[in-house]
């Protein structure tokens, strides 16, 4: 009987320390998040800076007795919550959708419904908007359906051709500005507009830059970028700018299609 009892203490004991180091570490990864979502946003590190200033004012506040002044900073922090929810929500959306996400899918140009012709339409027609330094934006819908953008824009339902992507961006067109989304194996949409990013981004971005990298914080979306003013190529990913040359951009196209993105923001000179 006294073995049982012991090897029943011995085996809760286990438990414990396992649930202790359970729950050690999934608040280590929430902290790391949090601290990683700080260090790359200069406006979060201010607030999380002014979160902590408020915390420290009323700690002072009740160990002096500052009877009004603790009042204030209480309904503060009892109100934070909410505020953090409300001033995070694009950083909490987007961290969501990661663990959403399967670690085991991987996307592919099956799923994509895009064939070699496809890819070599699309390779022709940003190298010659690249050569004529023609600003141009194009999302390719992956996982996360891109609806709600795609009834914002202008409808086309059409073939991928290098020829009406280049005609679409011309300046003289009405359908230049905005982006042009292709769903599955069609050009969906032209001259839609996604929000702005909630990181800081590099400051030589413009707005198609900057749009590109607003969807790929919220969708899975792979983008592509042409400078109108330097006619440079960059992919942008789950946040990702990533600037190649226009010999290299196939293969760099087709790799980032096929391959999961790492999340780190980042831009390489070429």
């Amino acid at each position: 009987m006294m073995l049982v009892s012991n090897n029943y203490t011995n085996i809760n004991s286990i438990y414990h320390v396992v649930i202790s180091m359970i729950d050690i570490i999934i608040v280590a990864l929430l902290i790391y998040w949090i601290l990683a979502v700080v260090k790359t946003n200069i406006k979060t590190l201010r607030i999380f800076k002014g979160t902590i200033i408020v915390i420290v004012i009323d700690i002072l506040a009740r160990f002096f007795n500052l009877s009004i002044l603790q009042s204030l900073t209480s309904n503060l922090i009892n109100w934070g919550f909410l505020v953090i929810i409300i001033i995070f929500q694009p950083e909490i959306r987007t961290f969501l959708e990661k663990i959403g996400k399967s670690s085991i899918h991987h996307t592919s140009l099956v799923a994509l419904d895009l064939d070699n012709n496809d890819i070599d339409e699309i390779t022709s027609a940003i190298i010659d908007l690249a050569q004529s330094k023609t600003g141009a934006l194009i999302t390719i819908e992956r996982d996360t359906p891109l609806k709600d953008f795609i009834n914002a824009g202008v409808i086309i339902d059409a073939t991928i051709t290098k020829e009406l992507i280049n005609s679409i961006f011309k300046t003289t067109t009405p359908l230049h500005d905005g982006a042009l989304i292709i769903q599955a194996n069609r050009i969906a949409c032209a001259s839609t507009f996604f929000p702005p990013p909630s990181i800081d981004v590099i400051q030589s971005f413009g707005s198609r830059h900057r749009a590109a990298v607003g969807i790929s914080e919220i969708t899975d979306s792979l983008t592509i970028v042409v400078s109108e003013e330097t006619g440079s190529i960059r992919l942008v990913s789950n946040g990702e700018a990533t600037l190649v040359k226009a010999s290299d951009f196939k293969e760099a196209f087709v790799e980032l299609l096929t391959l999961e993105e790492s999340g780190v923001i980042y831009d390489e000179e070429v």
